[in-house]
Parts: C-alpha cells; structure tokens; sequence
C-alpha cells in the first residue's frame, strides 16, 4: 500500500489486498490443470489469453464435479469400474472453463470488493489493470490481510 501524505488518509483499493493469481491458458490439458492446483495449493486457477486478457475460472469443485457426472452418465465405465478418468484428461482449460461474472479495476474502492466477494458468494475477484490484464486476485482471506493494517 502506498505511503499517503501527511494528514491524508488513503481510501483502500483493490491493488491493496490483491494476490498473486496462478495462471493457466486456453490450452493447458487436465493433468497441467490438476498438478497447477496441487502445486500452488490453490482453490481456482485463473485462465488467461497469451497477453493476460481474463477468459475465466477452473477450481478444484469444477473438476470434482466433472468426474461425478462422469461416473454417473457412463453406465459402461461404472459396471467396469475402469475408465472414469478418460473423458476428463483430454479436456482442455478452455472446454473447462467457467465464465466469471466480475471483475474489478486495480483501483476499485475496497468496498465494492467486498460487496462482490460476499454478496456475489465468489471466492476470488480478478483484479485488472487498465489495459484489462489480469494483474491479481482478491480473495476473503487477503481482505482481511488489508483490514488487519488498516488503521
């Protein structure tokens, strides 16, 4: 957070409370995907173009979610007990995707982020700059990180 002036109280931003975001593109296939999510200990991997332009999400409940409906629409695969995985590893980030509804600029009141964090129910906000890359994400936890120094 930038130092203010003397007798000047800053109002936070959403550059305030961002974090890193960790990164996937259109092409990356499931297994890259999964071991992104193991790797970095993460909920949700941020999709992006070549230049960081934000396509969307992927988090670890899409992909629980993907493989129950697998089991349960391959009557085949189930009796066999063999082949659960095969449809989902050769999907692709951009056929997993999920579209987010918000976004916010670097310079978004906190406030509004928080407004967007709880009463939207979204883990995560993709922060962008003003050429619209992604440039962070806020989530509840970094809130409460900016809140903590706030004073």
């Amino acid at each position: 957070m930038a130092v203010p002036e003397k007798g000047y109280i800053k109002k936070p931003i959403a550059e305030d409370a961002m974090i890193k975001p960790v990164f996937l593109h259109p092409d990356d296939d499931a297994e890259k995907i999964i071991k992104k999510l193991k790797r970095e200990d993460t909920n949700v991997c941020i999709v992006v173009t070549d230049d960081r332009k934000f396509m969307g999400e992927i988090s670890n409940n899409d992909l629980i979610r993907l493989y129950l409906y697998q089991v349960k629409h391959e009557p085949l695969t189930k009796i066999l007990s063999i082949g659960y995985r095969r449809q989902f590893l050769y999907k692709t980030a951009k056929e997993l995707i999920n579209k987010h509804k918000s976004t916010v600029d670097f310079d978004a009141p906190i406030n509004k982020v928080i407004e967007l964090i709880y009463k939207e129910g979204f883990h995560y906000i993709p922060v962008l700059d003003k050429n619209k890359k992604v440039v962070g994400v806020v989530t509840p936890s970094s809130v409460l990180d900016l809140l903590e120094h706030v004073k």
